[in-house]
């Protein structure tokens, strides 16, 4: 009887057991070769790959045994999804070990891939290489073919040649290659970072999926990673599509099984889960932190989490779409003692969420992300302006507010920053511009004042249509971008760059970077910028990124980068920089006034400044919008509501958070090895 034959027939014994198993109640141990078992027998960790060096123990993450036993071939399941917090050690307890195994005990075909080819490249050098040497298992991997001066085309970090299979390394960015091969195994690392469809082939899961066919039941397939965002994480929707399961301990009061969430709610509003206690100071009192049972409201001691570890257990929550589909959710407070403890976890926690102040999106997002291995949910796509409105200071317009900054505790007024935006209509028939602008003073702990804003001319969009409009538009001056004009706008412009300012105290500021929008009349724009070259004062131009109209959210991007093509222009990742503009726009003052980094504060309207419908409307203009490939979204971007909605000051405010970032790009361009690591608190710090 062939092998084929033999692990079909065994599987068919596995698949009339299945819902024992499903329950969790399947003992592993009849069946022989157990992959876990394998792996504590025969792998050997060193320290280059694993604080714990030695033989390769479960004992330190025994929640990982049920995963890597799915790989042996009379189990039916076919589809595996695991959605973790980041360095769980699903590489190192799953993938490593798991291609280790097949290659010693079932050679077959393999695919292992990550997010890109690199990443793919250093997981086999870093730790899957180094393993198998140090376990003794290298000499497995043997060569077909021997190419001239003795090179081994079969054992390379992209591809590997052992008797009886093949591993191919790719990184899912390359998705039209995997329609080349068939394998019977697939490791999907780093699954979140690949995009949901292949321009070309589709969607990437039935790709992939699809190089199994061959195999039958005998195929599997597992998806891992740390999750991004709701609406567009891969392995969320998976670990959806699966029977979700989550790992319980057992109370050591009640007995009943409590499973390892950050939070529980329970029926009277209140939660079990991890608890602390704060001190007047609202500073966490370390030894306050446990973990509450949902049933009994027994307190756990971190120091036991070995012993309840050891005896844990993974319960399905949901019936799944395909009963030979599982999915786990696995987070930090379960890893092994001597990795990040819950006392750090409530302080990261606490810095995101802080009692007494304003949540930080993003500290939010990367602890549920990275801690909690959970997508994190974007709210308020468009922002609302009652809330800036609501931030108005008793400072003058026009003054620097020193005074008022330091009265409110955020430090020092560190920079000054002005941003222009361009509009009008310059052709051969009509010249009619108008450049809105605003005066934005940045302080040293992360919060702003305006301290001015207006427009040089009075173009206005649409026509007049009453015959009292059409004899205002014939009488009202209409400037022009042209140089050297008596009506040009950039003269006057160029006033108040070069105007200094006075604070509460009387002393004198000037504006200390300017930023020019160049999307739009760019020869013009770029005439004025290169005016100020070798001046000592700093205009720079600024343009929308042109390698991608929308934000990707697998990860974050520099916000700013200088151009190669012109030494005074900077390239702006626009839709991220108005993601943080919208979040700023949701900060609050704290119960005892703190403003957190970002807040945005106004004076009080005068003159026909700061107004609703001449300024802060202008910040409620955009809205978020998701972007689709082929049917999945992929990312997001910001577009007008309507195409006749003025937008210009909501555009200037993005400009000048760039600015922040490009004052520090060019301080450190300034001495590279000095300003290496500069940041804008060490910028502020040394300020000070």
């Amino acid at each position: 009887m062939s092998d084929e034959i033999q692990e079909r027939t065994i599987g068919e014994i596995w698949a009339d057991a299945y819902d024992k198993m499903h329950k969790g109640v399947f003992n592993y141990k009849t069946v022989k070769s157990i992959p876990s078992e394998w792996v504590e027998e025969n792998v050997i960790l060193t320290g280059s790959v694993s604080r714990f060096s030695g033989k390769f123990s479960y004992d330190l993450s025994p929640y990982m045994r049920e995963l890597i036993d799915i790989l042996h071939p009379s189990n039916p399941i076919r589809v595996t999804s695991l959605m973790k917090g980041a360095q769980s050690g699903g590489t190192q307890g799953l993938v490593v070990p798991g291609m280790a195994w097949i290659i010693s005990e079932h050679a077959s075909s393999i695919l292992f891939t990550a997010g890109d080819q690199d990443l793919a490249k250093k997981t086999i050098e870093q730790r899957f290489d180094p393993i198998m040497q140090s376990s003794g298992l290298n000499d497995l991997i043997r060569s077909n073919v021997v190419r001239a001066q003795g090179q081994r085309s079969g054992d390379t970090s992209k591809s590997k040649e052992f008797l009886g299979g093949n591993m191919i390394i790719e990184g899912t960015n390359n998705a039209s290659k995997f329609r080349f091969f068939s394998v019977k195994t697939v490791f999907i690392d780093d699954f979140d970072a690949a995009p949901k469809a292949d321009k070309k082939e589709g969607s990437l899961r039935s790709l992939i999926e699809g190089r199994q066919t061959s195999f039958g039941n005998l195929a599997k397939t597992f998806y891992i990673s740390t999750p991004t965002e709701t609406s567009i994480s891969n392995i969320y929707e998976t670990y959806l599509q699966g029977d979700q399961r989550k790992w319980n301990w057992q109370c050591d009061s009640c007995d009943d099984w409590m499973p390892m969430d950050w939070q529980i709610k329970l029926d009277d509003g209140t939660y079990a889960g991890i608890v602390w206690k704060l001190d007047k100071n609202l500073k966490l009192i370390e030894n306050s932190v446990h973990f509450k049972c949902p049933h009994c409201g027994n307190l756990v001691d971190e120091k036991d989490k070995y012993k309840l570890n050891m005896n844990g257990k993974w319960i399905a929550t949901a019936e799944p779409n395909d009963k030979y589909m599982r999915s786990y959710s696995m987070n930090s407070l379960i890893i092994p003692p001597g990795f990040i403890g819950w006392n750090k976890l409530v302080t990261e926690w606490l810095e995101a969420v802080p009692p007494n102040g304003q949540i930080n999106i993003n500290k939010l997002k990367t602890f549920n992300n990275i801690r909690l291995g959970l997508p994190f949910e974007e709210r308020g796509k468009s922002p609302n302006i009652m809330r800036i409105m609501e931030n108005t200071s008793d400072y003058d317009i026009g003054v620097v507010p020193n005074l008022t900054c330091d009265a409110d505790g955020n430090g020092k007024i560190a920079l000054i920053s002005m941003a222009v935006d361009l509009g009008g209509i310059m052709n051969n028939d009509i010249e009619d511009v108008r450049l809105d602008w605003e005066i934005l003073a940045h302080t040293s702990n992360g919060s702003s004042y305006s301290i001015d804003h207006g427009s040089i001319g009075t173009f206005k969009r649409g026509r007049a249509k009453t015959q009292s409009e059409k004899n205002d538009d014939l009488s009202r001056e209409k400037l022009t971008y042209m140089h050297g004009q008596s009506n040009s706008a950039w003269d006057r412009l160029e006033e108040i760059i070069r105007k200094d300012l006075v604070d509460e105290s009387g002393d004198l500021y000037n504006i200390a970077i300017t930023l020019i929008d160049t999307g739009h009349f760019t020869k013009h724009a770029y005439e004025f910028v290169n005016k100020f070259s070798g001046t000592g004062i700093n205009v720079y131009g600024i343009k929308g990124s042109a390698e991608l109209n929308f934000r990707k959210l697998t990860k974050d991007t520099q916000p700013i980068k200088k151009s190669t093509e012109r030494s005074s222009l900077y390239l702006l990742q626009v839709s991220q920089l108005k993601d943080e503009l919208s979040q700023n726009m949701q900060l609050r003052k704290s119960d005892d006034g703190t403003q957190l980094p970002g807040f945005m504060n106004f004076p009080e309207p005068a003159k026909g400044k700061y107004s609703v419908k001449g300024f802060f409307r202008h910040y409620e203009s955009e809205e978020r919008k998701e972007e689709k490939v082929n049917g999945e979204v992929v990312g997001y971007s910001w577009k007008k509501k309507q195409s006749s909605i003025e937008n210009h000051f909501f555009d200037v405010r993005v400009y000048n958070i760039a600015a922040k970032y490009i004052w520090i790009d060019l301080i450190k361009r300034s001495d590279p090895t000095k300003y290496k690591n500069l940041d804008w608190a060490l910028f502020t710090e040394h300020l000070i």
